[in-house]
């Protein structure tokens, strides 16, 4: 049966309200997506790929405050697509420039960098040249309570098409949602993470160990918990300073984190004592892990602020692995600890296992 003319022309007319309805569904899921993480990493990944699979983009990058004291905002290390050299992850926007007052003023709306242009004498900002050395045709400030707090960039679409309103309409309303996202996960992050070597905090490790120890009841799956120590820590500080002594933690934990597996949990325990929960790994992977971590430590050098100084630094390791019998974190805990001590008294700068054998 032939559409009569007046049918075609209503379906034309319902086409854009049937595409502003399909965008209100999809981010609906998305507020639930975002609202459902509280992992920093997580949050700015998935911010990224919508972006990436909603605008058919091969490019998107974010920007936000290194930590929540910045006054300024650097690219996020989770770039997608875009060319990013060392000069550019070092580029800082300040939160005060002016730059970032043409979004407050705009209030919060989606640019093209044509319409940038159009803002004073752009072509002059370090910013402006930045983000056009870059490649990229849409910025969307992110904002909350007020004020922005980070910034969506977004490279040509595969297609060679212009971003047209609905797809401004819909970066608009994400980057409302993903900036409450961001700002509620860094207060998350406050709460759990400790300030100086950026590991989690002792409590956040024994929630977090007495939930995989559930799961490895219900599930009959491994895991693996690590100690470590650093060696002689109180001769070193009583020799170089606490200064230097702070160094030495910062340093550490690093190292911890960089060996880390992406689903692995560093903690700091208390003073110079590490640990790490490892979801999944038996105990001979986690003297591998373990190992790993304290050849990486023990071939780093560590560089005393006072002096200029290059020291050298050794941990101990103490591992051990989930048994069914275990009841509690304690028992997890303290046969993880009684390895940590045998590697301490056998010569220190070693891994040791200790595993439950009844």
């Amino acid at each position: 049966m032939l559409k009569k003319p007046e049918d075609a022309l209503s379906f034309e007319m319902l086409e854009p309200y049937e595409k502003k309805i399909y965008d209100q569904k999809q981010l609906i899921e998305i507020s639930k997506a975002l609202s459902s993480t509280l992992d920093y990493e997580n949050l700015k990944d998935s911010i990224l790929n919508i972006c990436l699979a909603q605008q058919q983009t091969m490019n998107a990058g974010i920007f936000l405050a290194p930590d929540p004291d910045a006054n300024y905002l650097k690219i996020d290390k989770n770039c997608k697509g875009f060319d990013v050299d060392n000069k550019v992850y070092e580029s800082k926007i300040m939160i005060d420039s002016s730059f970032i007052q043409i979004f407050e003023e705009g209030k919060f709306r989606t640019f093209g960098m044509r319409t940038l242009e159009k803002f004073g004498n752009l072509n002059t900002d370090e910013n402006f040249r930045l983000f056009k050395s870059l490649g990229v045709e849409i910025v969307v400030p992110l904002n909350a309570k007020g004020k922005v707090n980070g910034l969506l960039i977004l490279g040509e679409k595969m297609t060679g098409s212009e971003y047209i309103e609905s797809d401004k309409e819909f970066l608009t309303n994400l980057a409302s949602l993903a900036g409450i996202a961001v700002e509620n996960t860094r207060l998350y992050e406050l709460a759990t993470v400790d300030m100086m070597t950026q590991l989690k905090v002792h409590h956040y490790f024994q929630t977090r160990l007495r939930e995989e120890m559930d799961k490895c009841r219900k599930k009959s799956t491994k895991l693996a918990l690590l100690f470590t120590d650093v060696d002689k820590f109180k001769v070193f500080n009583d020799t170089y300073g606490h200064q230097a002594g702070d160094v030495v933690l910062i340093e550490v934990a690093k190292k911890v984190m960089e060996c880390c597996r992406r689903n692995d949990i560093a903690a700091r325990y208390g003073g110079e004592e590490f640990c790490v929960v490892m979801p999944g790994a038996s105990a001979e992977e986690g003297y591998e892990m373990g190992e790993k971590i304290r050849k990486a430590i023990e071939s780093h050098s560590v560089i005393n602020p006072a002096s200029g100084q290059e020291l050298k630094v050794t941990i101990s390791v103490g591992v051990t692995e989930f048994h069914i019998l275990d009841k509690n974190n304690k028992e997890l805990i303290e046969r993880s600890d009684q390895a940590l001590y045998k590697a301490k008294h056998a010569g220190r700068n070693q891994t040791v296992v200790n595993t439950r054998t009844d």
